[in-house]
């Protein structure tokens, strides 16, 4: 075995303290570079693995540093940074039974650490355990009172258990701690502690969907029997005077199931969406001339290119206000064009809903229509999806741009 020389240890912590100053900067790619140089001068330094470990994590890839964190661990078996890390690398892989098992036996010999509780809970709901997710996320804030992350997801957990009192509490508490202080708000005002925000945080939507993208299709289209985006393709179709259109612009596109379905009515298709990981799916199917990840909003405010026809299918149950959304709809839309979607259906004006998605009165959205000088072509009621097997009612309506 070659020992290193005391060159090249001098060498190798240089480069470690420097990755280290880059990785609090957020450079990770670069803090990689320095750490494999420092590995390949002084190989079985844990410290160094270790770190290597968490910025391969942190640029995405968990398998790459799975491998590394083994290096450690075969270096220093019991080491708790080292272990807790790699059941974050397995979790992110997908391999959640692994990732709880080495959770178990960290905490056996670490029973008072609270980062490893709470990967506990986040794990145990990845496996649909949600019951025996709650005591992990007790004991975790338990032992770190000043956890913000802690109380919001035990908050979130208690809200999907039916218990919105305890969820309201452990929202305060998180805000209190120093949580996302949007977030946490969009949280309270979704269980009627406060008033709904106009929208979503970008943040909440762009993770839930990330997180949600190998899974989408299946569950939507199966478990969830979700069909607003057929009707909304189809009132489009019906709506426009003739296709195809030069140009159509598919809102919050996601995997991109409206694609396959707007393809034929369009020259040209393009799709918005604020996920990646959706974009990716979309991307894959092939329909798309243009995919581009940004906020809607934004993108029709700015945007250079006009279309015949806009959808938005099961989008703006992350909207509440939609006066900026309808304004910039209005902008793109070509004389004659026509916008068609969904909404989720309030009694009366918009409402955020326990479920953390907005719900739309008719009234409402006729007048935003009138108001921005687009006809109504068509209402229809419909279930939108189930939930708990209860239908969701809403509507698509069809608006049409004067001329």
């Amino acid at each position: 075995m070659n020992v290193p020389t005391d060159d090249a240890f001098q060498q190798a912590k240089a480069l470690f303290l420097d990755a280290v100053a880059l990785t609090e900067g957020g450079r990770h790619a670069e803090a990689e570079t320095r750490l494999e140089a420092a590995v390949a001068l002084v190989p079985d330094r844990p410290s160094t693995l270790l770190n290597l470990g968490v910025v391969r994590l942190r640029l995405g890839r968990p398998q790459d540093a799975l491998a590394t964190l083994d290096a450690l661990l075969a270096l220093e078996p019991q080491q708790p940074a080292g272990r807790f890390q790699r059941a974050l690398a397995l979790n992110q892989l997908g391999r959640h039974p692994e990732a709880l098992a080495a959770l178990d036996a960290l905490l056996g010999a670490q029973p008072e650490l609270a980062p490893a509780h709470q990967l506990r809970g986040q794990t145990l709901q990845a496996l649909e355990r949600h019951a025996e997710a709650l005591p992990a996320y007790e004991r975790a804030v338990a032992l770190d009172p000043g956890s913000g992350e802690g109380f919001s997801l035990l908050g979130q957990l208690l809200r999907d258990l039916q218990r919105p009192d305890a969820a309201r509490v452990a929202f305060e508490r998180a805000l209190a701690a120093g949580a996302d202080p949007v977030l946490c708000r969009y949280f309270l005002a979704g269980l009627g502690a406060g008033d709904a925000p106009a929208g979503a945080p970008q943040a909440y939507v762009r993770g839930l969907f990330d997180h949600y993208a190998d899974d989408f299709e299946p569950h939507l289209l199966t478990v969830l029997r979700y069909r607003a985006h057929e009707a909304v393709v189809q009132a489009a179709a019906a709506a426009l005077p003739a296709t195809p259109v030069a140009s159509a612009l598919d809102l919050g596109c996601g995997t991109g199931l409206c694609g396959p379905l707007l393809r034929p009515l369009a020259r040209s298709l393009h799709g918005i969406d604020l996920s990646p990981t959706m974009l990716e799916r979309a991307r894959a199917r092939g329909v798309y001339d243009t995919l581009e990840q940004a906020d809607l909003v934004e993108h029709l405010q700015a945007t250079p290119q006009r279309h015949g026809l806009v959808t938005a299918a099961d989008v703006f149950i992350y909207v509440g206000a939609l006066d900026a959304v309808f304004a910039g709809v209005r902008r793109v839309l070509e004389p004659g064009g026509v916008f068609a979607f969904s909404v989720e259906q309030a009694e009366h004006d918009v409402v955020l809903r326990p479920s953390l998605r907005y719900a739309h009165g008719e009234a409402g959205l006729r007048a935003l229509a009138a108001q921005h000088g687009l006809q109504v072509v068509q209402v229809q009621a419909l279930a939108l999806r189930q939930e708990q097997r209860q239908p969701i009612a809403g509507l698509v309506l069809c608006l049409r741009a004067p001329g």
